[in-house]
């Protein structure tokens, strides 16, 4: 198929107030998709409540545009007369890397997919709109012209998740823990820093103090958090790499704190994630907030 895709006569899409964000990001070249703040899980086509939960909490993030093709069509009698111009043209399911499937245009020929083979996003204009297409991860770096006239430039990046026991995490995921705080936790601290501030063990000097409590060090609140990344999310063998947090009210003994980190950014070539934190006590007033960078260390056999 030599036509040009972009001079085809085919009609547009209906964007609807739910749609929108989808196709604007089409038209930048991207690919956005729904996260379920809720759950995590990622949600595609567009829908006002998520389909795993039911919860209306769903925002917008930006796919990674890395997948797999689960089946695949070569169509021959398009159900638009404006297609005809590009037959054979292929369509296939492709399983996103967040998870939901979705219909999409493949930049290739029938004789060049398989079912299973991984997928890259390549935008394509068609019909005088760019578009979110996808073409055969293997394809990347061959100098053979695509539809469009222009060469197909590498975008392929190894994996590098491969060996990570939980694997890569969706944008958008997060997790939470609990636990209360007790004595024995500024003296564990104590032991390990040889932090003996007389805020964390005089009570008459803590109390007369601005924090009106005796408090426990900043390291026990922040530690909720490291529990969190190695056990939960991205989850074993992750390390922090640059924390940027704010203190923003101290906890006192036996109080209960919740963690919370949601991934913001994943790295496809390396597995690091950049990351919300925040650590509340239980009347939900923050006491840490701020962002992190994490490194995952893949500890499975690849």
């Amino acid at each position: 198929m030599s036509v040009d895709l972009d001079l085809l006569k085919t009609p547009g899409p209906t964007i609807t107030a739910l749609t929108a964000p989808f196709w604007q990001a089409a038209s930048e070249g991207r690919l956005a998709i729904q996260s379920c703040e809720a759950c995590g899980k990622a949600v595609f086509y567009p829908r006002p409540i998520c389909p795993h939960c039911w919860s209306d909490r769903l925002a917008w993030r930006e796919a990674s545009g890395g997948g797999r093709l689960k089946s695949f069509s070569a169509v021959h009698k398009p159900g638009h007369p404006g297609w005809l111009p590009a037959v054979p043209y292929v369509v296939g399911l492709v399983e996103l890397d967040e998870g939901p499937t979705m219909l999409s245009f493949i930049a290739a020929g029938e004789d060049a997919c398989a079912v299973g083979q991984s997928l890259v996003l390549k935008p394509t204009r068609i019909g005088g709109r760019l578009l979110p297409a996808f073409k055969p991860s293997a394809m990347a770096g061959s100098t053979t012209p695509n539809q469009t006239g222009d060469t197909l430039m590498s975008t392929q990046t190894k994996d590098g998740w491969i060996g990570v026991i939980k694997g890569r995490p969706q944008v958008g995921a997060f997790a939470e823990r609990s636990r209360r705080t007790r004595l024995e936790d500024i003296e564990a601290f104590t032991e390990m820093t040889g932090d003996r501030n007389p805020l964390h063990y005089d009570k008459a000097l803590a109390e007369a103090s601005v924090f009106g409590k005796l408090i426990v060090q900043g390291g026990v609140t922040s530690g909720i958090l490291n529990a969190l990344v190695a056990e939960d999310l991205p989850g074993p063998g992750t390390v922090f790499l640059e924390v940027g947090w704010k203190f923003v009210k101290a906890v006192g003994v036996d109080e209960m704190i919740t963690g919370r980190v949601e991934i913001k950014e994943v790295r496809q070539d390396k597995p690091i994630c950049k990351i919300e934190t925040s650590v509340r006590n239980e009347a939900g007033d923050i006491c840490l907030a701020g962002t992190a960078t994490v490194f995952t260390v893949p500890l499975a056999k690849a």
